[in-house]
């Protein structure tokens, strides 16, 4: 049974001198609730080792083959805290010091002989019982407290008066136990001060005042890479002085995560009615019509026309529930040519006499699933067919990272920039405000930036970046490596940024793979903390590297491969690697010193291989199943100097965390030049 449900108030003596009838009885009338008697020092051992409620042990000076003493000693090596009294004849003086000497160095909690009373031995066995139940069970709490604070995966801590950290639990943080001594004033105050001064604060408080903190959730960081802990904080008091805090602190960070999702979710399903009641009017108007006009005439094309607009609303329906579920596939067989989806769409839209002026070239190609382009290209073209009269002339074009759509008409004034994109807002009376909201939708689950101005004529232009679209031709168009040019290897590691736990790489010749481990805060905005393994080497470049493993710390971990202005932490780079939760991503610094810009392109399952080309001025990130065929995703031109940095990238996103992550094949090449290509052809 366990000790904690046990008491040990049964005293089990041993020799000649302890089997006194008086001795029994008072032993009987205190808090002893058995008392057993044995014949030898291994029963009463035997006995001790079989059972929790033993409180005492009562033993003889001498006994067969052994001591009172002995005893006691091979008594606490079993239990050190068991009390073992000793219960004696009288013996002379000198015979009698040396007995009472051995017996107190053994550990004995009392020496008595028949001189003294039954109740003045009885009050000694009380008192140790009661002592031994209480140290008992708190050594037992504290076992239970320790293995907590050792392998549970919970961040419990201790701290004292001054918020000092005494106990840390081990758990997740391997570098809990490094806090011992310091206050999160010293540990945070250089990687997030205002989080380290808000729970110092918080920690004097709580001493201070007594008054303890519960459940309080607390946010650090933000965006997508934002953690959230619940935390507790209550006052560690003896009964009369605070001694300090005792603390847990859980991630929630998931679960917050799981919250917005189904609050998404929500509002995705309440907009999906109001969208489909939008986009299915026009298409449905279409087919009544001409159903109603092939009955009474029996003109063949009523039909056929009745049957395009019934597969339009098919597709529609399709659009519509991707965009609402946000599951939408990435092109099967390369990108799209962003421009034949913009006429596509413009050819099966009524649009009077109104003109597109589509100055896509052929090379402008976009990873984005035509589903989730087709309504945005439909919904301003059909917003800059009503607002712009019969004659306006609609253009769609490339932008450095991203697209535009702009017409000649009437424009949309500024203050009213904001308010269009709302679901509801209309100008029309019949209007349902829907359309402009769809693309916004489109823009927020794609991660796009949008941007409404004017257009030369003063009409309405809508300029969508951070869109992933390659606008130039890449080596893959026009010339790439070639089997008999030698790679050049990796040569460089180090940290870029601040990492708490520090990374490291290894390469196996063998197998041709390279190990990188690494924490860092992130890529992304402000961020620049990753472990970097890389060359210089004079552009045009390209590299390519297969991702076989990643370990999943943080959804947004990162494996993938960079190049990059230089190894100096506010350097311009473009990124394609692989995270755990949210498919390929791509990272961009375009300019020095600028805030990182992310990415995620969130299909099914991340392509393995992964490339990026530095080619004059631009920057053309690929992804491919086998190595051979490559699909380009994203191309921007960004500032740079040759020669440049390029190489392999691990972040865990989660700083004192190291991920590890595991990259075959690399290969660095340089490209041919515009001018070499010119030459050769």
């Amino acid at each position: 049974m366990s000790v904690l449900r046990t008491d040990p108030n049964v005293v089990v003596g041993v020799g000649d001198a302890v089997h006194s009838v008086a001795l029994r009885e008072s032993i009987l009338a205190g808090k002893a609730t058995e008392y057993r008697v044995f014949e030898s020092a291994d029963a009463v051992l035997e006995a001790i080792s079989e059972t929790n409620e033993i409180g005492c042990v009562l033993t003889d000076r001498s006994l067969p083959e052994t001591t009172g003493a002995d005893l006691c000693r091979k008594v606490h090596s079993h239990d050190e805290l068991l009390p073992v009294v000793v219960y004696t004849e009288a013996d002379d003086e000198a015979n009698g010091q040396a007995t009472v000497r051995d017996a107190l160095n053994a550990g004995v909690s009392g020496y008595y002989t028949h001189d003294d009373s039954p109740e003045v031995v009885t009050q000694a066995i009380d008192e140790v019982l009661e002592t031994y139940d209480q140290q008992r069970d708190a050594r037992e709490e504290r076992s239970a407290f320790e293995t907590l604070l050792e392998n549970g995966q919970t961040n419990i801590y201790v701290k004292d008066e001054q918020a000092r950290y005494l106990r840390t639990a081990a758990g997740p943080d391997s570098n809990n136990q490094g806090k011992l001594g310091q206050t999160d004033l010293d540990i945070y105050s250089e990687s997030d001060p205002e989080m380290a001064q808000q729970t110092y604060e918080d920690d004097l408080a709580v001493i201070k005042s007594g008054e303890p903190i519960r459940e309080r959730e607390e946010w650090y960081g933000d965006g997508r890479t934002a953690h959230v802990v619940r935390t507790t904080k209550v006052p560690w008091t003896d009964g009369e002085q605070t001694k300090g805090l005792v603390g847990i602190t859980t991630d929630i960070t998931e679960l917050k995560r799981k919250e917005v999702e189904l609050e998404i979710l929500r509002e995705q399903f309440e907009k999906f009615s109001s969208n489909v009641r939008h986009e299915l009017k026009n298409p449905l108007q279409v087919a009544i019509g001409h159903l109603q006009l092939a009955r009474e005439t029996g003109d063949q094309q009523m039909f056929e026309t009745t049957r395009e607009a019934l597969e339009r609303i098919e597709e529609i329906m399709t659009d519509l529930e991707s965009i609402a579920k946000d599951e939408t596939k990435r092109p099967e067989h390369g990108p799209n040519a962003l421009g034949e989806v913009a006429s596509s769409v413009w050819d099966i839209l009524y649009t009077r006499d109104a003109t597109l002026e589509n100055t896509l070239a052929d090379c402008v190609r976009t990873y984005t699933p035509e589903p989730t382009l087709r309504p945005v290209f439909e919904n301003l073209f059909k917003n800059a067919v009503t607002h712009g009269g019969d004659d306006v002339v609609v253009r769609v074009g490339a932008l450095t990272d991203g697209f535009y759509v702009e017409d000649t008409g009437t424009g949309i004034p500024e203050d009213k920039r904001s308010a269009v994109l709302d679901a509801g807002y209309t100008t029309k009376p019949t209007g349902s405000g829907t359309g402009l909201s769809i693309v916004a939708d489109v823009c927020q689950q794609q991660g796009w930036d949008l941007t409404i101005t004017d257009s030369d004529e003063g009409g309405a232009r809508f300029e969508f970046t951070n869109c992933p679209v390659a606008a130039a031709p890449t080596a893959v168009d026009r010339v790439d490596i070639t089997d008999n040019e030698t790679a050049l290897s990796l040569s460089e590691t180090g940290d870029i940024g601040t990492l708490e736990a520090g990374g490291s790489a290894s390469y196996d010749d063998d197998s041709d793979r390279w190990t990188v481990t690494a924490d860092g805060a992130n890529i992304w905005r402000h961020w620049n903390d990753f472990y970097f393994v890389s060359r210089q080497v004079e552009e045009p470049v390209s590299i390519r590297a297969r991702v076989s493993s990643l370990e999943e710390i943080d959804p947004f971990s990162k494996a993938g491969i960079m190049i990059r202005d230089e190894r100096d932490e506010a350097a311009t780079y473009g990124y394609v690697g692989q995270t755990p939760g949210f498919g390929t991503e791509l990272l961009w610094r375009t300019r020095h010193g600028d805030n990182g810009i992310s990415q995620q392109l969130r299909e099914g399952s991340s392509a393995p291989w992964f490339r990026v080309d530095v080619l004059e001025e631009y920057v053309t990130c690929f992804v491919s199943q086998d190595g051979i065929e490559w699909t380009p995703v994203d191309q921007r031109p960004i500032e740079y100097t040759s020669p440049v940095q390029v190489g392999l990238v691990v972040c865990s996103v989660v700083s004192g965390t190291p991920c590890t992550a595991t990259f075959d094949d690399v290969s660095i090449h340089r490209l041919e030049s515009t001018d070499e290509a010119r030459a050769a052809e």
